[in-house]
């Protein structure tokens, strides 16, 4: 079933009704239909029933009037040439939106709720009501001119000269405190902005306990190690460091920055420069050694003074027991010498690897500041572009404001000359009243016309003020978020740079520092290697005197075992007794003989596992171009000197003299051993000195660093 179409309203007849404050709509219609039609009606414009019921009348108040009254009260040609009231002030920047919402509203004027207008703005209400009213009446007084025109005039002109008063304070009013519409997200599409407000800097409190940890962390540490000499390379560092960070802390604290990110950075720098004041000092590592080292040779010298007593005294027993003293004196230094050497060179690997470390953690932090200082650049760069579009913007929006501005200003004084010429024309009016009633009521329309469209103008007016207020609150506001940005951004580049200062003198004394120290280390591994060459040298000499004395020995035992073994074979070719005791005599040689060669074995095989591990030092001093007589060729030579003096003291023995050929040959022998000797013995001068030289050499580095 199709539903019973709603009659049309008329709403240009409930409009006359609405602007006529009669109570009764239905004989208000009833009547402007009878004027309609061409009946005659009374002159007065406000027609009331003579028997209303209650429920027909209407009471109109100021709460109850419509906020789009001033655009719907205006006639058609004006309605249709008048702008919405409510996209005044931004309308020429933001035109293509207005425009598209004013078609979308119809040209209905939206005004802010009730509650958020004042008073001022109820007064305006009030006002234009009461203009109303005056237009009223005086529609009423031109209609009843006729009969009461000399009776009303003095009325009439006080009628116009309050409505003159009431214009006058409606334009004077302002400050509406009218709500608008726009906000920071309409500033951001009308500049273009390319930054959000979450992108800015907020204005909270700075947070900066990771610079002051920083600096806890360098003042713990120099309270720790201030007594090391390994933290006397860094001393001066820590000590600019620390004040450094200090006067950061004072530029942090007026600032509202989070510089957990740039104290982060520094962690390893501390914990590398922790670990390398931790490193215990070259003297610590090499004095055990020298001075186990040092009494052990003072064992030896006494040792040889003792052999050298028992031999002078004939006690070949006793001297052969202090030969074997003194080698194991020598196998001992020798141990110690290649622990110290081990300790050193473990010493140089621990150095390489915090070096390793230091120049990898040196380039990642290089790139974290790097990467920092362009952030904060570009978000700085970005605030101080949208500040520019935000000005330039408010200087459009200002000169439109000023050129606005001015047309109302010519405007009202437009409207103002049309008044007074209204004013003239009923003076002029007054005098022919009977023949010009019927203009008299078109000019009185016009003029309530002019009214009206000055009421619009300021409500107009009043919204583009606000709306120019608060886009320039707006603006105001949003700068201090950015020019505080672009600040805080200046201080964390600052910080940046400060904290990336730090880091860099921090890894600059550390490679200084381990640079020194491998250099110091490396000159007393050399030393150490030249110091096993002494001990070496010392040892095999005697390892190889003790052999060759063995040997000589061995010959001898020979020579008896073959005399034992002739004077057996004669005496038993004659079946006599005493064979038995050359042969148990040959027997006790034999075995003799062999403990000798077991003996000889022995002291070879040490002398073999002593070279075997002195071709580590031979190879470190090959490569650092040190030149030395190996101790073997000393060896030898010292073999053949002591072979030549054996066969002088054998020619001597046998009845040569001084002048005969062998002795002469023996002399010449022992002179090129004596220049080989000489030669062998500048150049181990030349190239190393005494035992136990390390730690003198240890002392005078840490003296010359500490001045």
């Amino acid at each position: 079933m199709a539903e019973t179409p709603k009659p049309a309203i008329d709403k240009e007849a409930l409009k006359k009704f609405y602007f006529s404050q009669g109570n009764n709509f239905g004989h208000f219609k009833a009547v402007q239909e009878r004027k309609a039609v061409g009946g005659k009606h009374t002159p007065s414009l406000i027609d009331e029933p003579s028997a209303a019921s209650p429920a027909d009348k209407t009471t109109l108040s100021v709460g109850a009037v419509d906020l789009s009254m001033p655009s719907t009260i205006r006639d058609d040609s004006t309605a249709a040439a008048a702008p919405a009231t409510a996209k005044v002030g931004l309308s020429g920047v933001r035109s293509l939106t207005s425009s598209k919402k004013d078609g979308a509203d119809g040209g209905k004027l939206r005004g802010p709720a009730p509650s958020a207008a004042s008073p001022e703005y109820f007064q305006f209400l009030k006002q234009q009501q009461e203009l109303q009213n005056q237009h009223a009446k005086l529609e009423e007084t031109i209609a009843q001119l006729e009969e009461h025109r000399r009776s009303h005039q003095a009325n009439l002109t006080k009628l116009r000269r309050q409505a003159s008063e009431l214009i006058t304070s409606i334009e004077e009013s302002t400050d509406w405190k009218l709500r608008s519409k726009y906000d920071l997200s309409q500033l951001s599409r009308d500049c273009n902005l390319s930054l959000q407000a979450i992108e800015l800097t907020g204005d909270h409190a700075p947070q900066y306990a990771g610079v002051e940890q920083l600096g806890a962390q360098l003042a713990k540490l120099r309270a720790t190690y201030s007594e090391k000499p390994t933290y006397r390379q860094h001393a001066l560092f820590v000590d600019q460091g620390i004040r450094r960070l200090s006067l950061l802390e004072k530029v942090l604290a007026d600032s509202n920055l989070d510089t957990t990110e740039v104290s982060r950075i520094p962690d390893t720098l501390i914990l590398q420069l922790e670990k390398q004041c931790a490193l215990p000092t070259l003297e610590s590592i090499v004095e055990g050694f020298e001075e186990s080292i040092e009494r052990l040779t003072f064992k030896v010298a006494e040792a040889r003074k003792e052999r050298a007593a028992a031999v002078e005294d004939g006690e070949v027993h006793i001297a052969e027991e202090l030969c074997y003293n003194i080698l194991d004196c020598h196998e001992t230094m020798l141990k110690h010498v290649i622990d110290k050497i081990d300790a050193v060179d473990k010493a140089i690997q621990e150095n390489v690897v915090l070096e390793s470390v230091r120049a990898g953690y040196y380039g990642k932090t290089f790139d974290e500041f790097d990467r920092i200082r362009v952030r904060c650049r570009k978000l700085k760069s970005r605030c101080e572009d949208d500040i520019k579009k935000m000005f330039a913007l408010r200087e459009k929006v200002e000169e439109v404001e000023a050129q606005t501005a001015q047309k109302v200003l010519a405007e009202r004084l437009r409207s103002d000359a049309v008044l007074t010429e209204n004013s003239k024309k009923q003076e002029i009016v007054f005098g022919k009243m009977a023949e010009l009633e019927k203009e008299l009521e078109v000019l009185e329309r016009e003029r309530h016309r002019e009214i009206q469209k000055r009421i619009a103008e300021k409500d107009k007016d009043e919204h583009r003020k606000a709306e120019f207020a608060q886009f320039c609150a707006i603006v105001d506001e949003h700068v201090v978020p950015l020019e505080r940005t672009i600040k805080n951004m200046d201080v964390m580049v600052h910080a940046a740079d400060v904290v990336n200062e730090f880091v860099t003198n921090g890894f600059d004394s550390m490679r200084e520092e381990l640079s020194d120290r491998l250099s110091l280390l490396r000159d007393v591994k050399l030393e150490a290697h030249k110091e096993h060459v002494e001990v070496f040298r010392g040892m095999l000499l005697e390892l190889g005197e003790v052999v060759y004395k063995k040997e000589r020995m061995v010959e001898e035992t020979d020579k008896s075992i073959q005399q034992a073994h002739v004077q057996q074979e004669l005496l038993a070719e004659t079946f006599n007794p005493n064979a038995k005791k050359f042969g148990d005599i040959k027997k006790k040689l034999l075995a003799n003989r062999d403990d000798l060669e077991g003996d000889i074995a022995e002291l070879k095989e040490r002398a073999a596992a002593a070279l075997k591990g002195f071709a580590v030092s031979e190879e470190a001093l090959e490569q650092a171009g040190v030149e030395f007589v190996h101790p073997a060729t000393e060896q030898d030579h010292h073999t053949l000197a002591m072979r030549a003096r054996m066969v002088e003291f054998k020619a001597v023995a046998a009845g040569h003299v001084e002048g005969q050929s062998i002795l002469h040959d023996i002399n010449s022998f022992k002179a090129e051993l004596n220049a080989s000797r000489a030669e062998i013995d500048a150049k181990n001068a030349a190239t190393s000195g005494t035992i136990s030289k390390t730690l003198p050499m240890l002392r005078a580095a840490q003296k010359a660093r500490a001045k």
